[in-house]
């Protein structure tokens, strides 16, 4: 078995944007990146309260289970470099999704930002070999288009979650399920982890 891949969103999946969001992290980011007098620890009540606490035990939870590498899908990406969102995750107890980000950790981005269904397609163009080795955590608005993803069959393995809501125990079970479907597959078919499986391929049209 190859480790399959968790695209993750963040706004409206582990971020709610309640007391504070992404624009808050990047500007604290900014800060320490540029100014000397800034002391890091001063942010510590924004890093505790960005991401939701039951959000980040469910993502820890499937982690120590599954393993899995973690391609960022989220807006986040278009406005702040790597090493940033790295430092980010760190400080605010995301650290052992820093530690697993995929080679190619994020979806190509586009000009608009709802077709989150086409970066993932591209990326996963770009990665044949995980074209069966899939699982999406993403919420309702930006991951609309997920919810017409072309292979019916396909559909068990994208989880959307509520807008405002974020990922509660209800999704965590449904991701839970995806991974353990994509086990149970890899288990009967010894060549999972490669290309050309036979099974329906992920890529779709643009």
């Amino acid at each position: 078995m190859t480790r399959p891949v968790l695209f993750l969103d963040f706004d409206d999946v582990i971020c709610l944007n309640r007391t504070f969001g992404g624009y808050d992290a990047m500007q604290a980011i900014a800060r320490i990146e540029t100014e000397d007098s800034v002391d890091p620890e001063g942010f510590v009540g924004l890093w505790t309260e960005l991401f939701d606490v039951d959000a980040k035990e469910h993502l820890q939870a499937l982690h120590n289970e599954f393993k899995p590498w973690i391609v960022l899908s989220t807006s986040w990406c278009r406005l702040l470099k790597k090493e940033s969102l790295i430092e980010i995750l760190t400080r605010s107890g995301l650290q052992f999704i820093a530690d697993n980000l995929h080679q190619n950790w994020a979806t190509p981005r586009r000009m608009h930002a709802d077709i989150r269904s086409g970066e993932i397609s591209s990326w996963l163009r770009a990665n044949p070999s995980f074209d069966d080795d899939w699982v999406i955590v993403d919420d309702e608005l930006s991951g609309r288009g997920l919810a017409d993803w072309p292979i019916e069959t396909q559909k068990s393995f994208i989880v959307l979650c509520r807008e405002n809501v974020g990922l509660t125990n209800v999704e965590y079970q449904k991701l839970r399920t995806a991974f353990l479907l994509r086990m149970k597959i890899g288990e009967n078919e010894p060549d999972s982890g490669q290309a050309g499986t036979g099974r329906a391929s992920a890529k779709t049209k643009e």
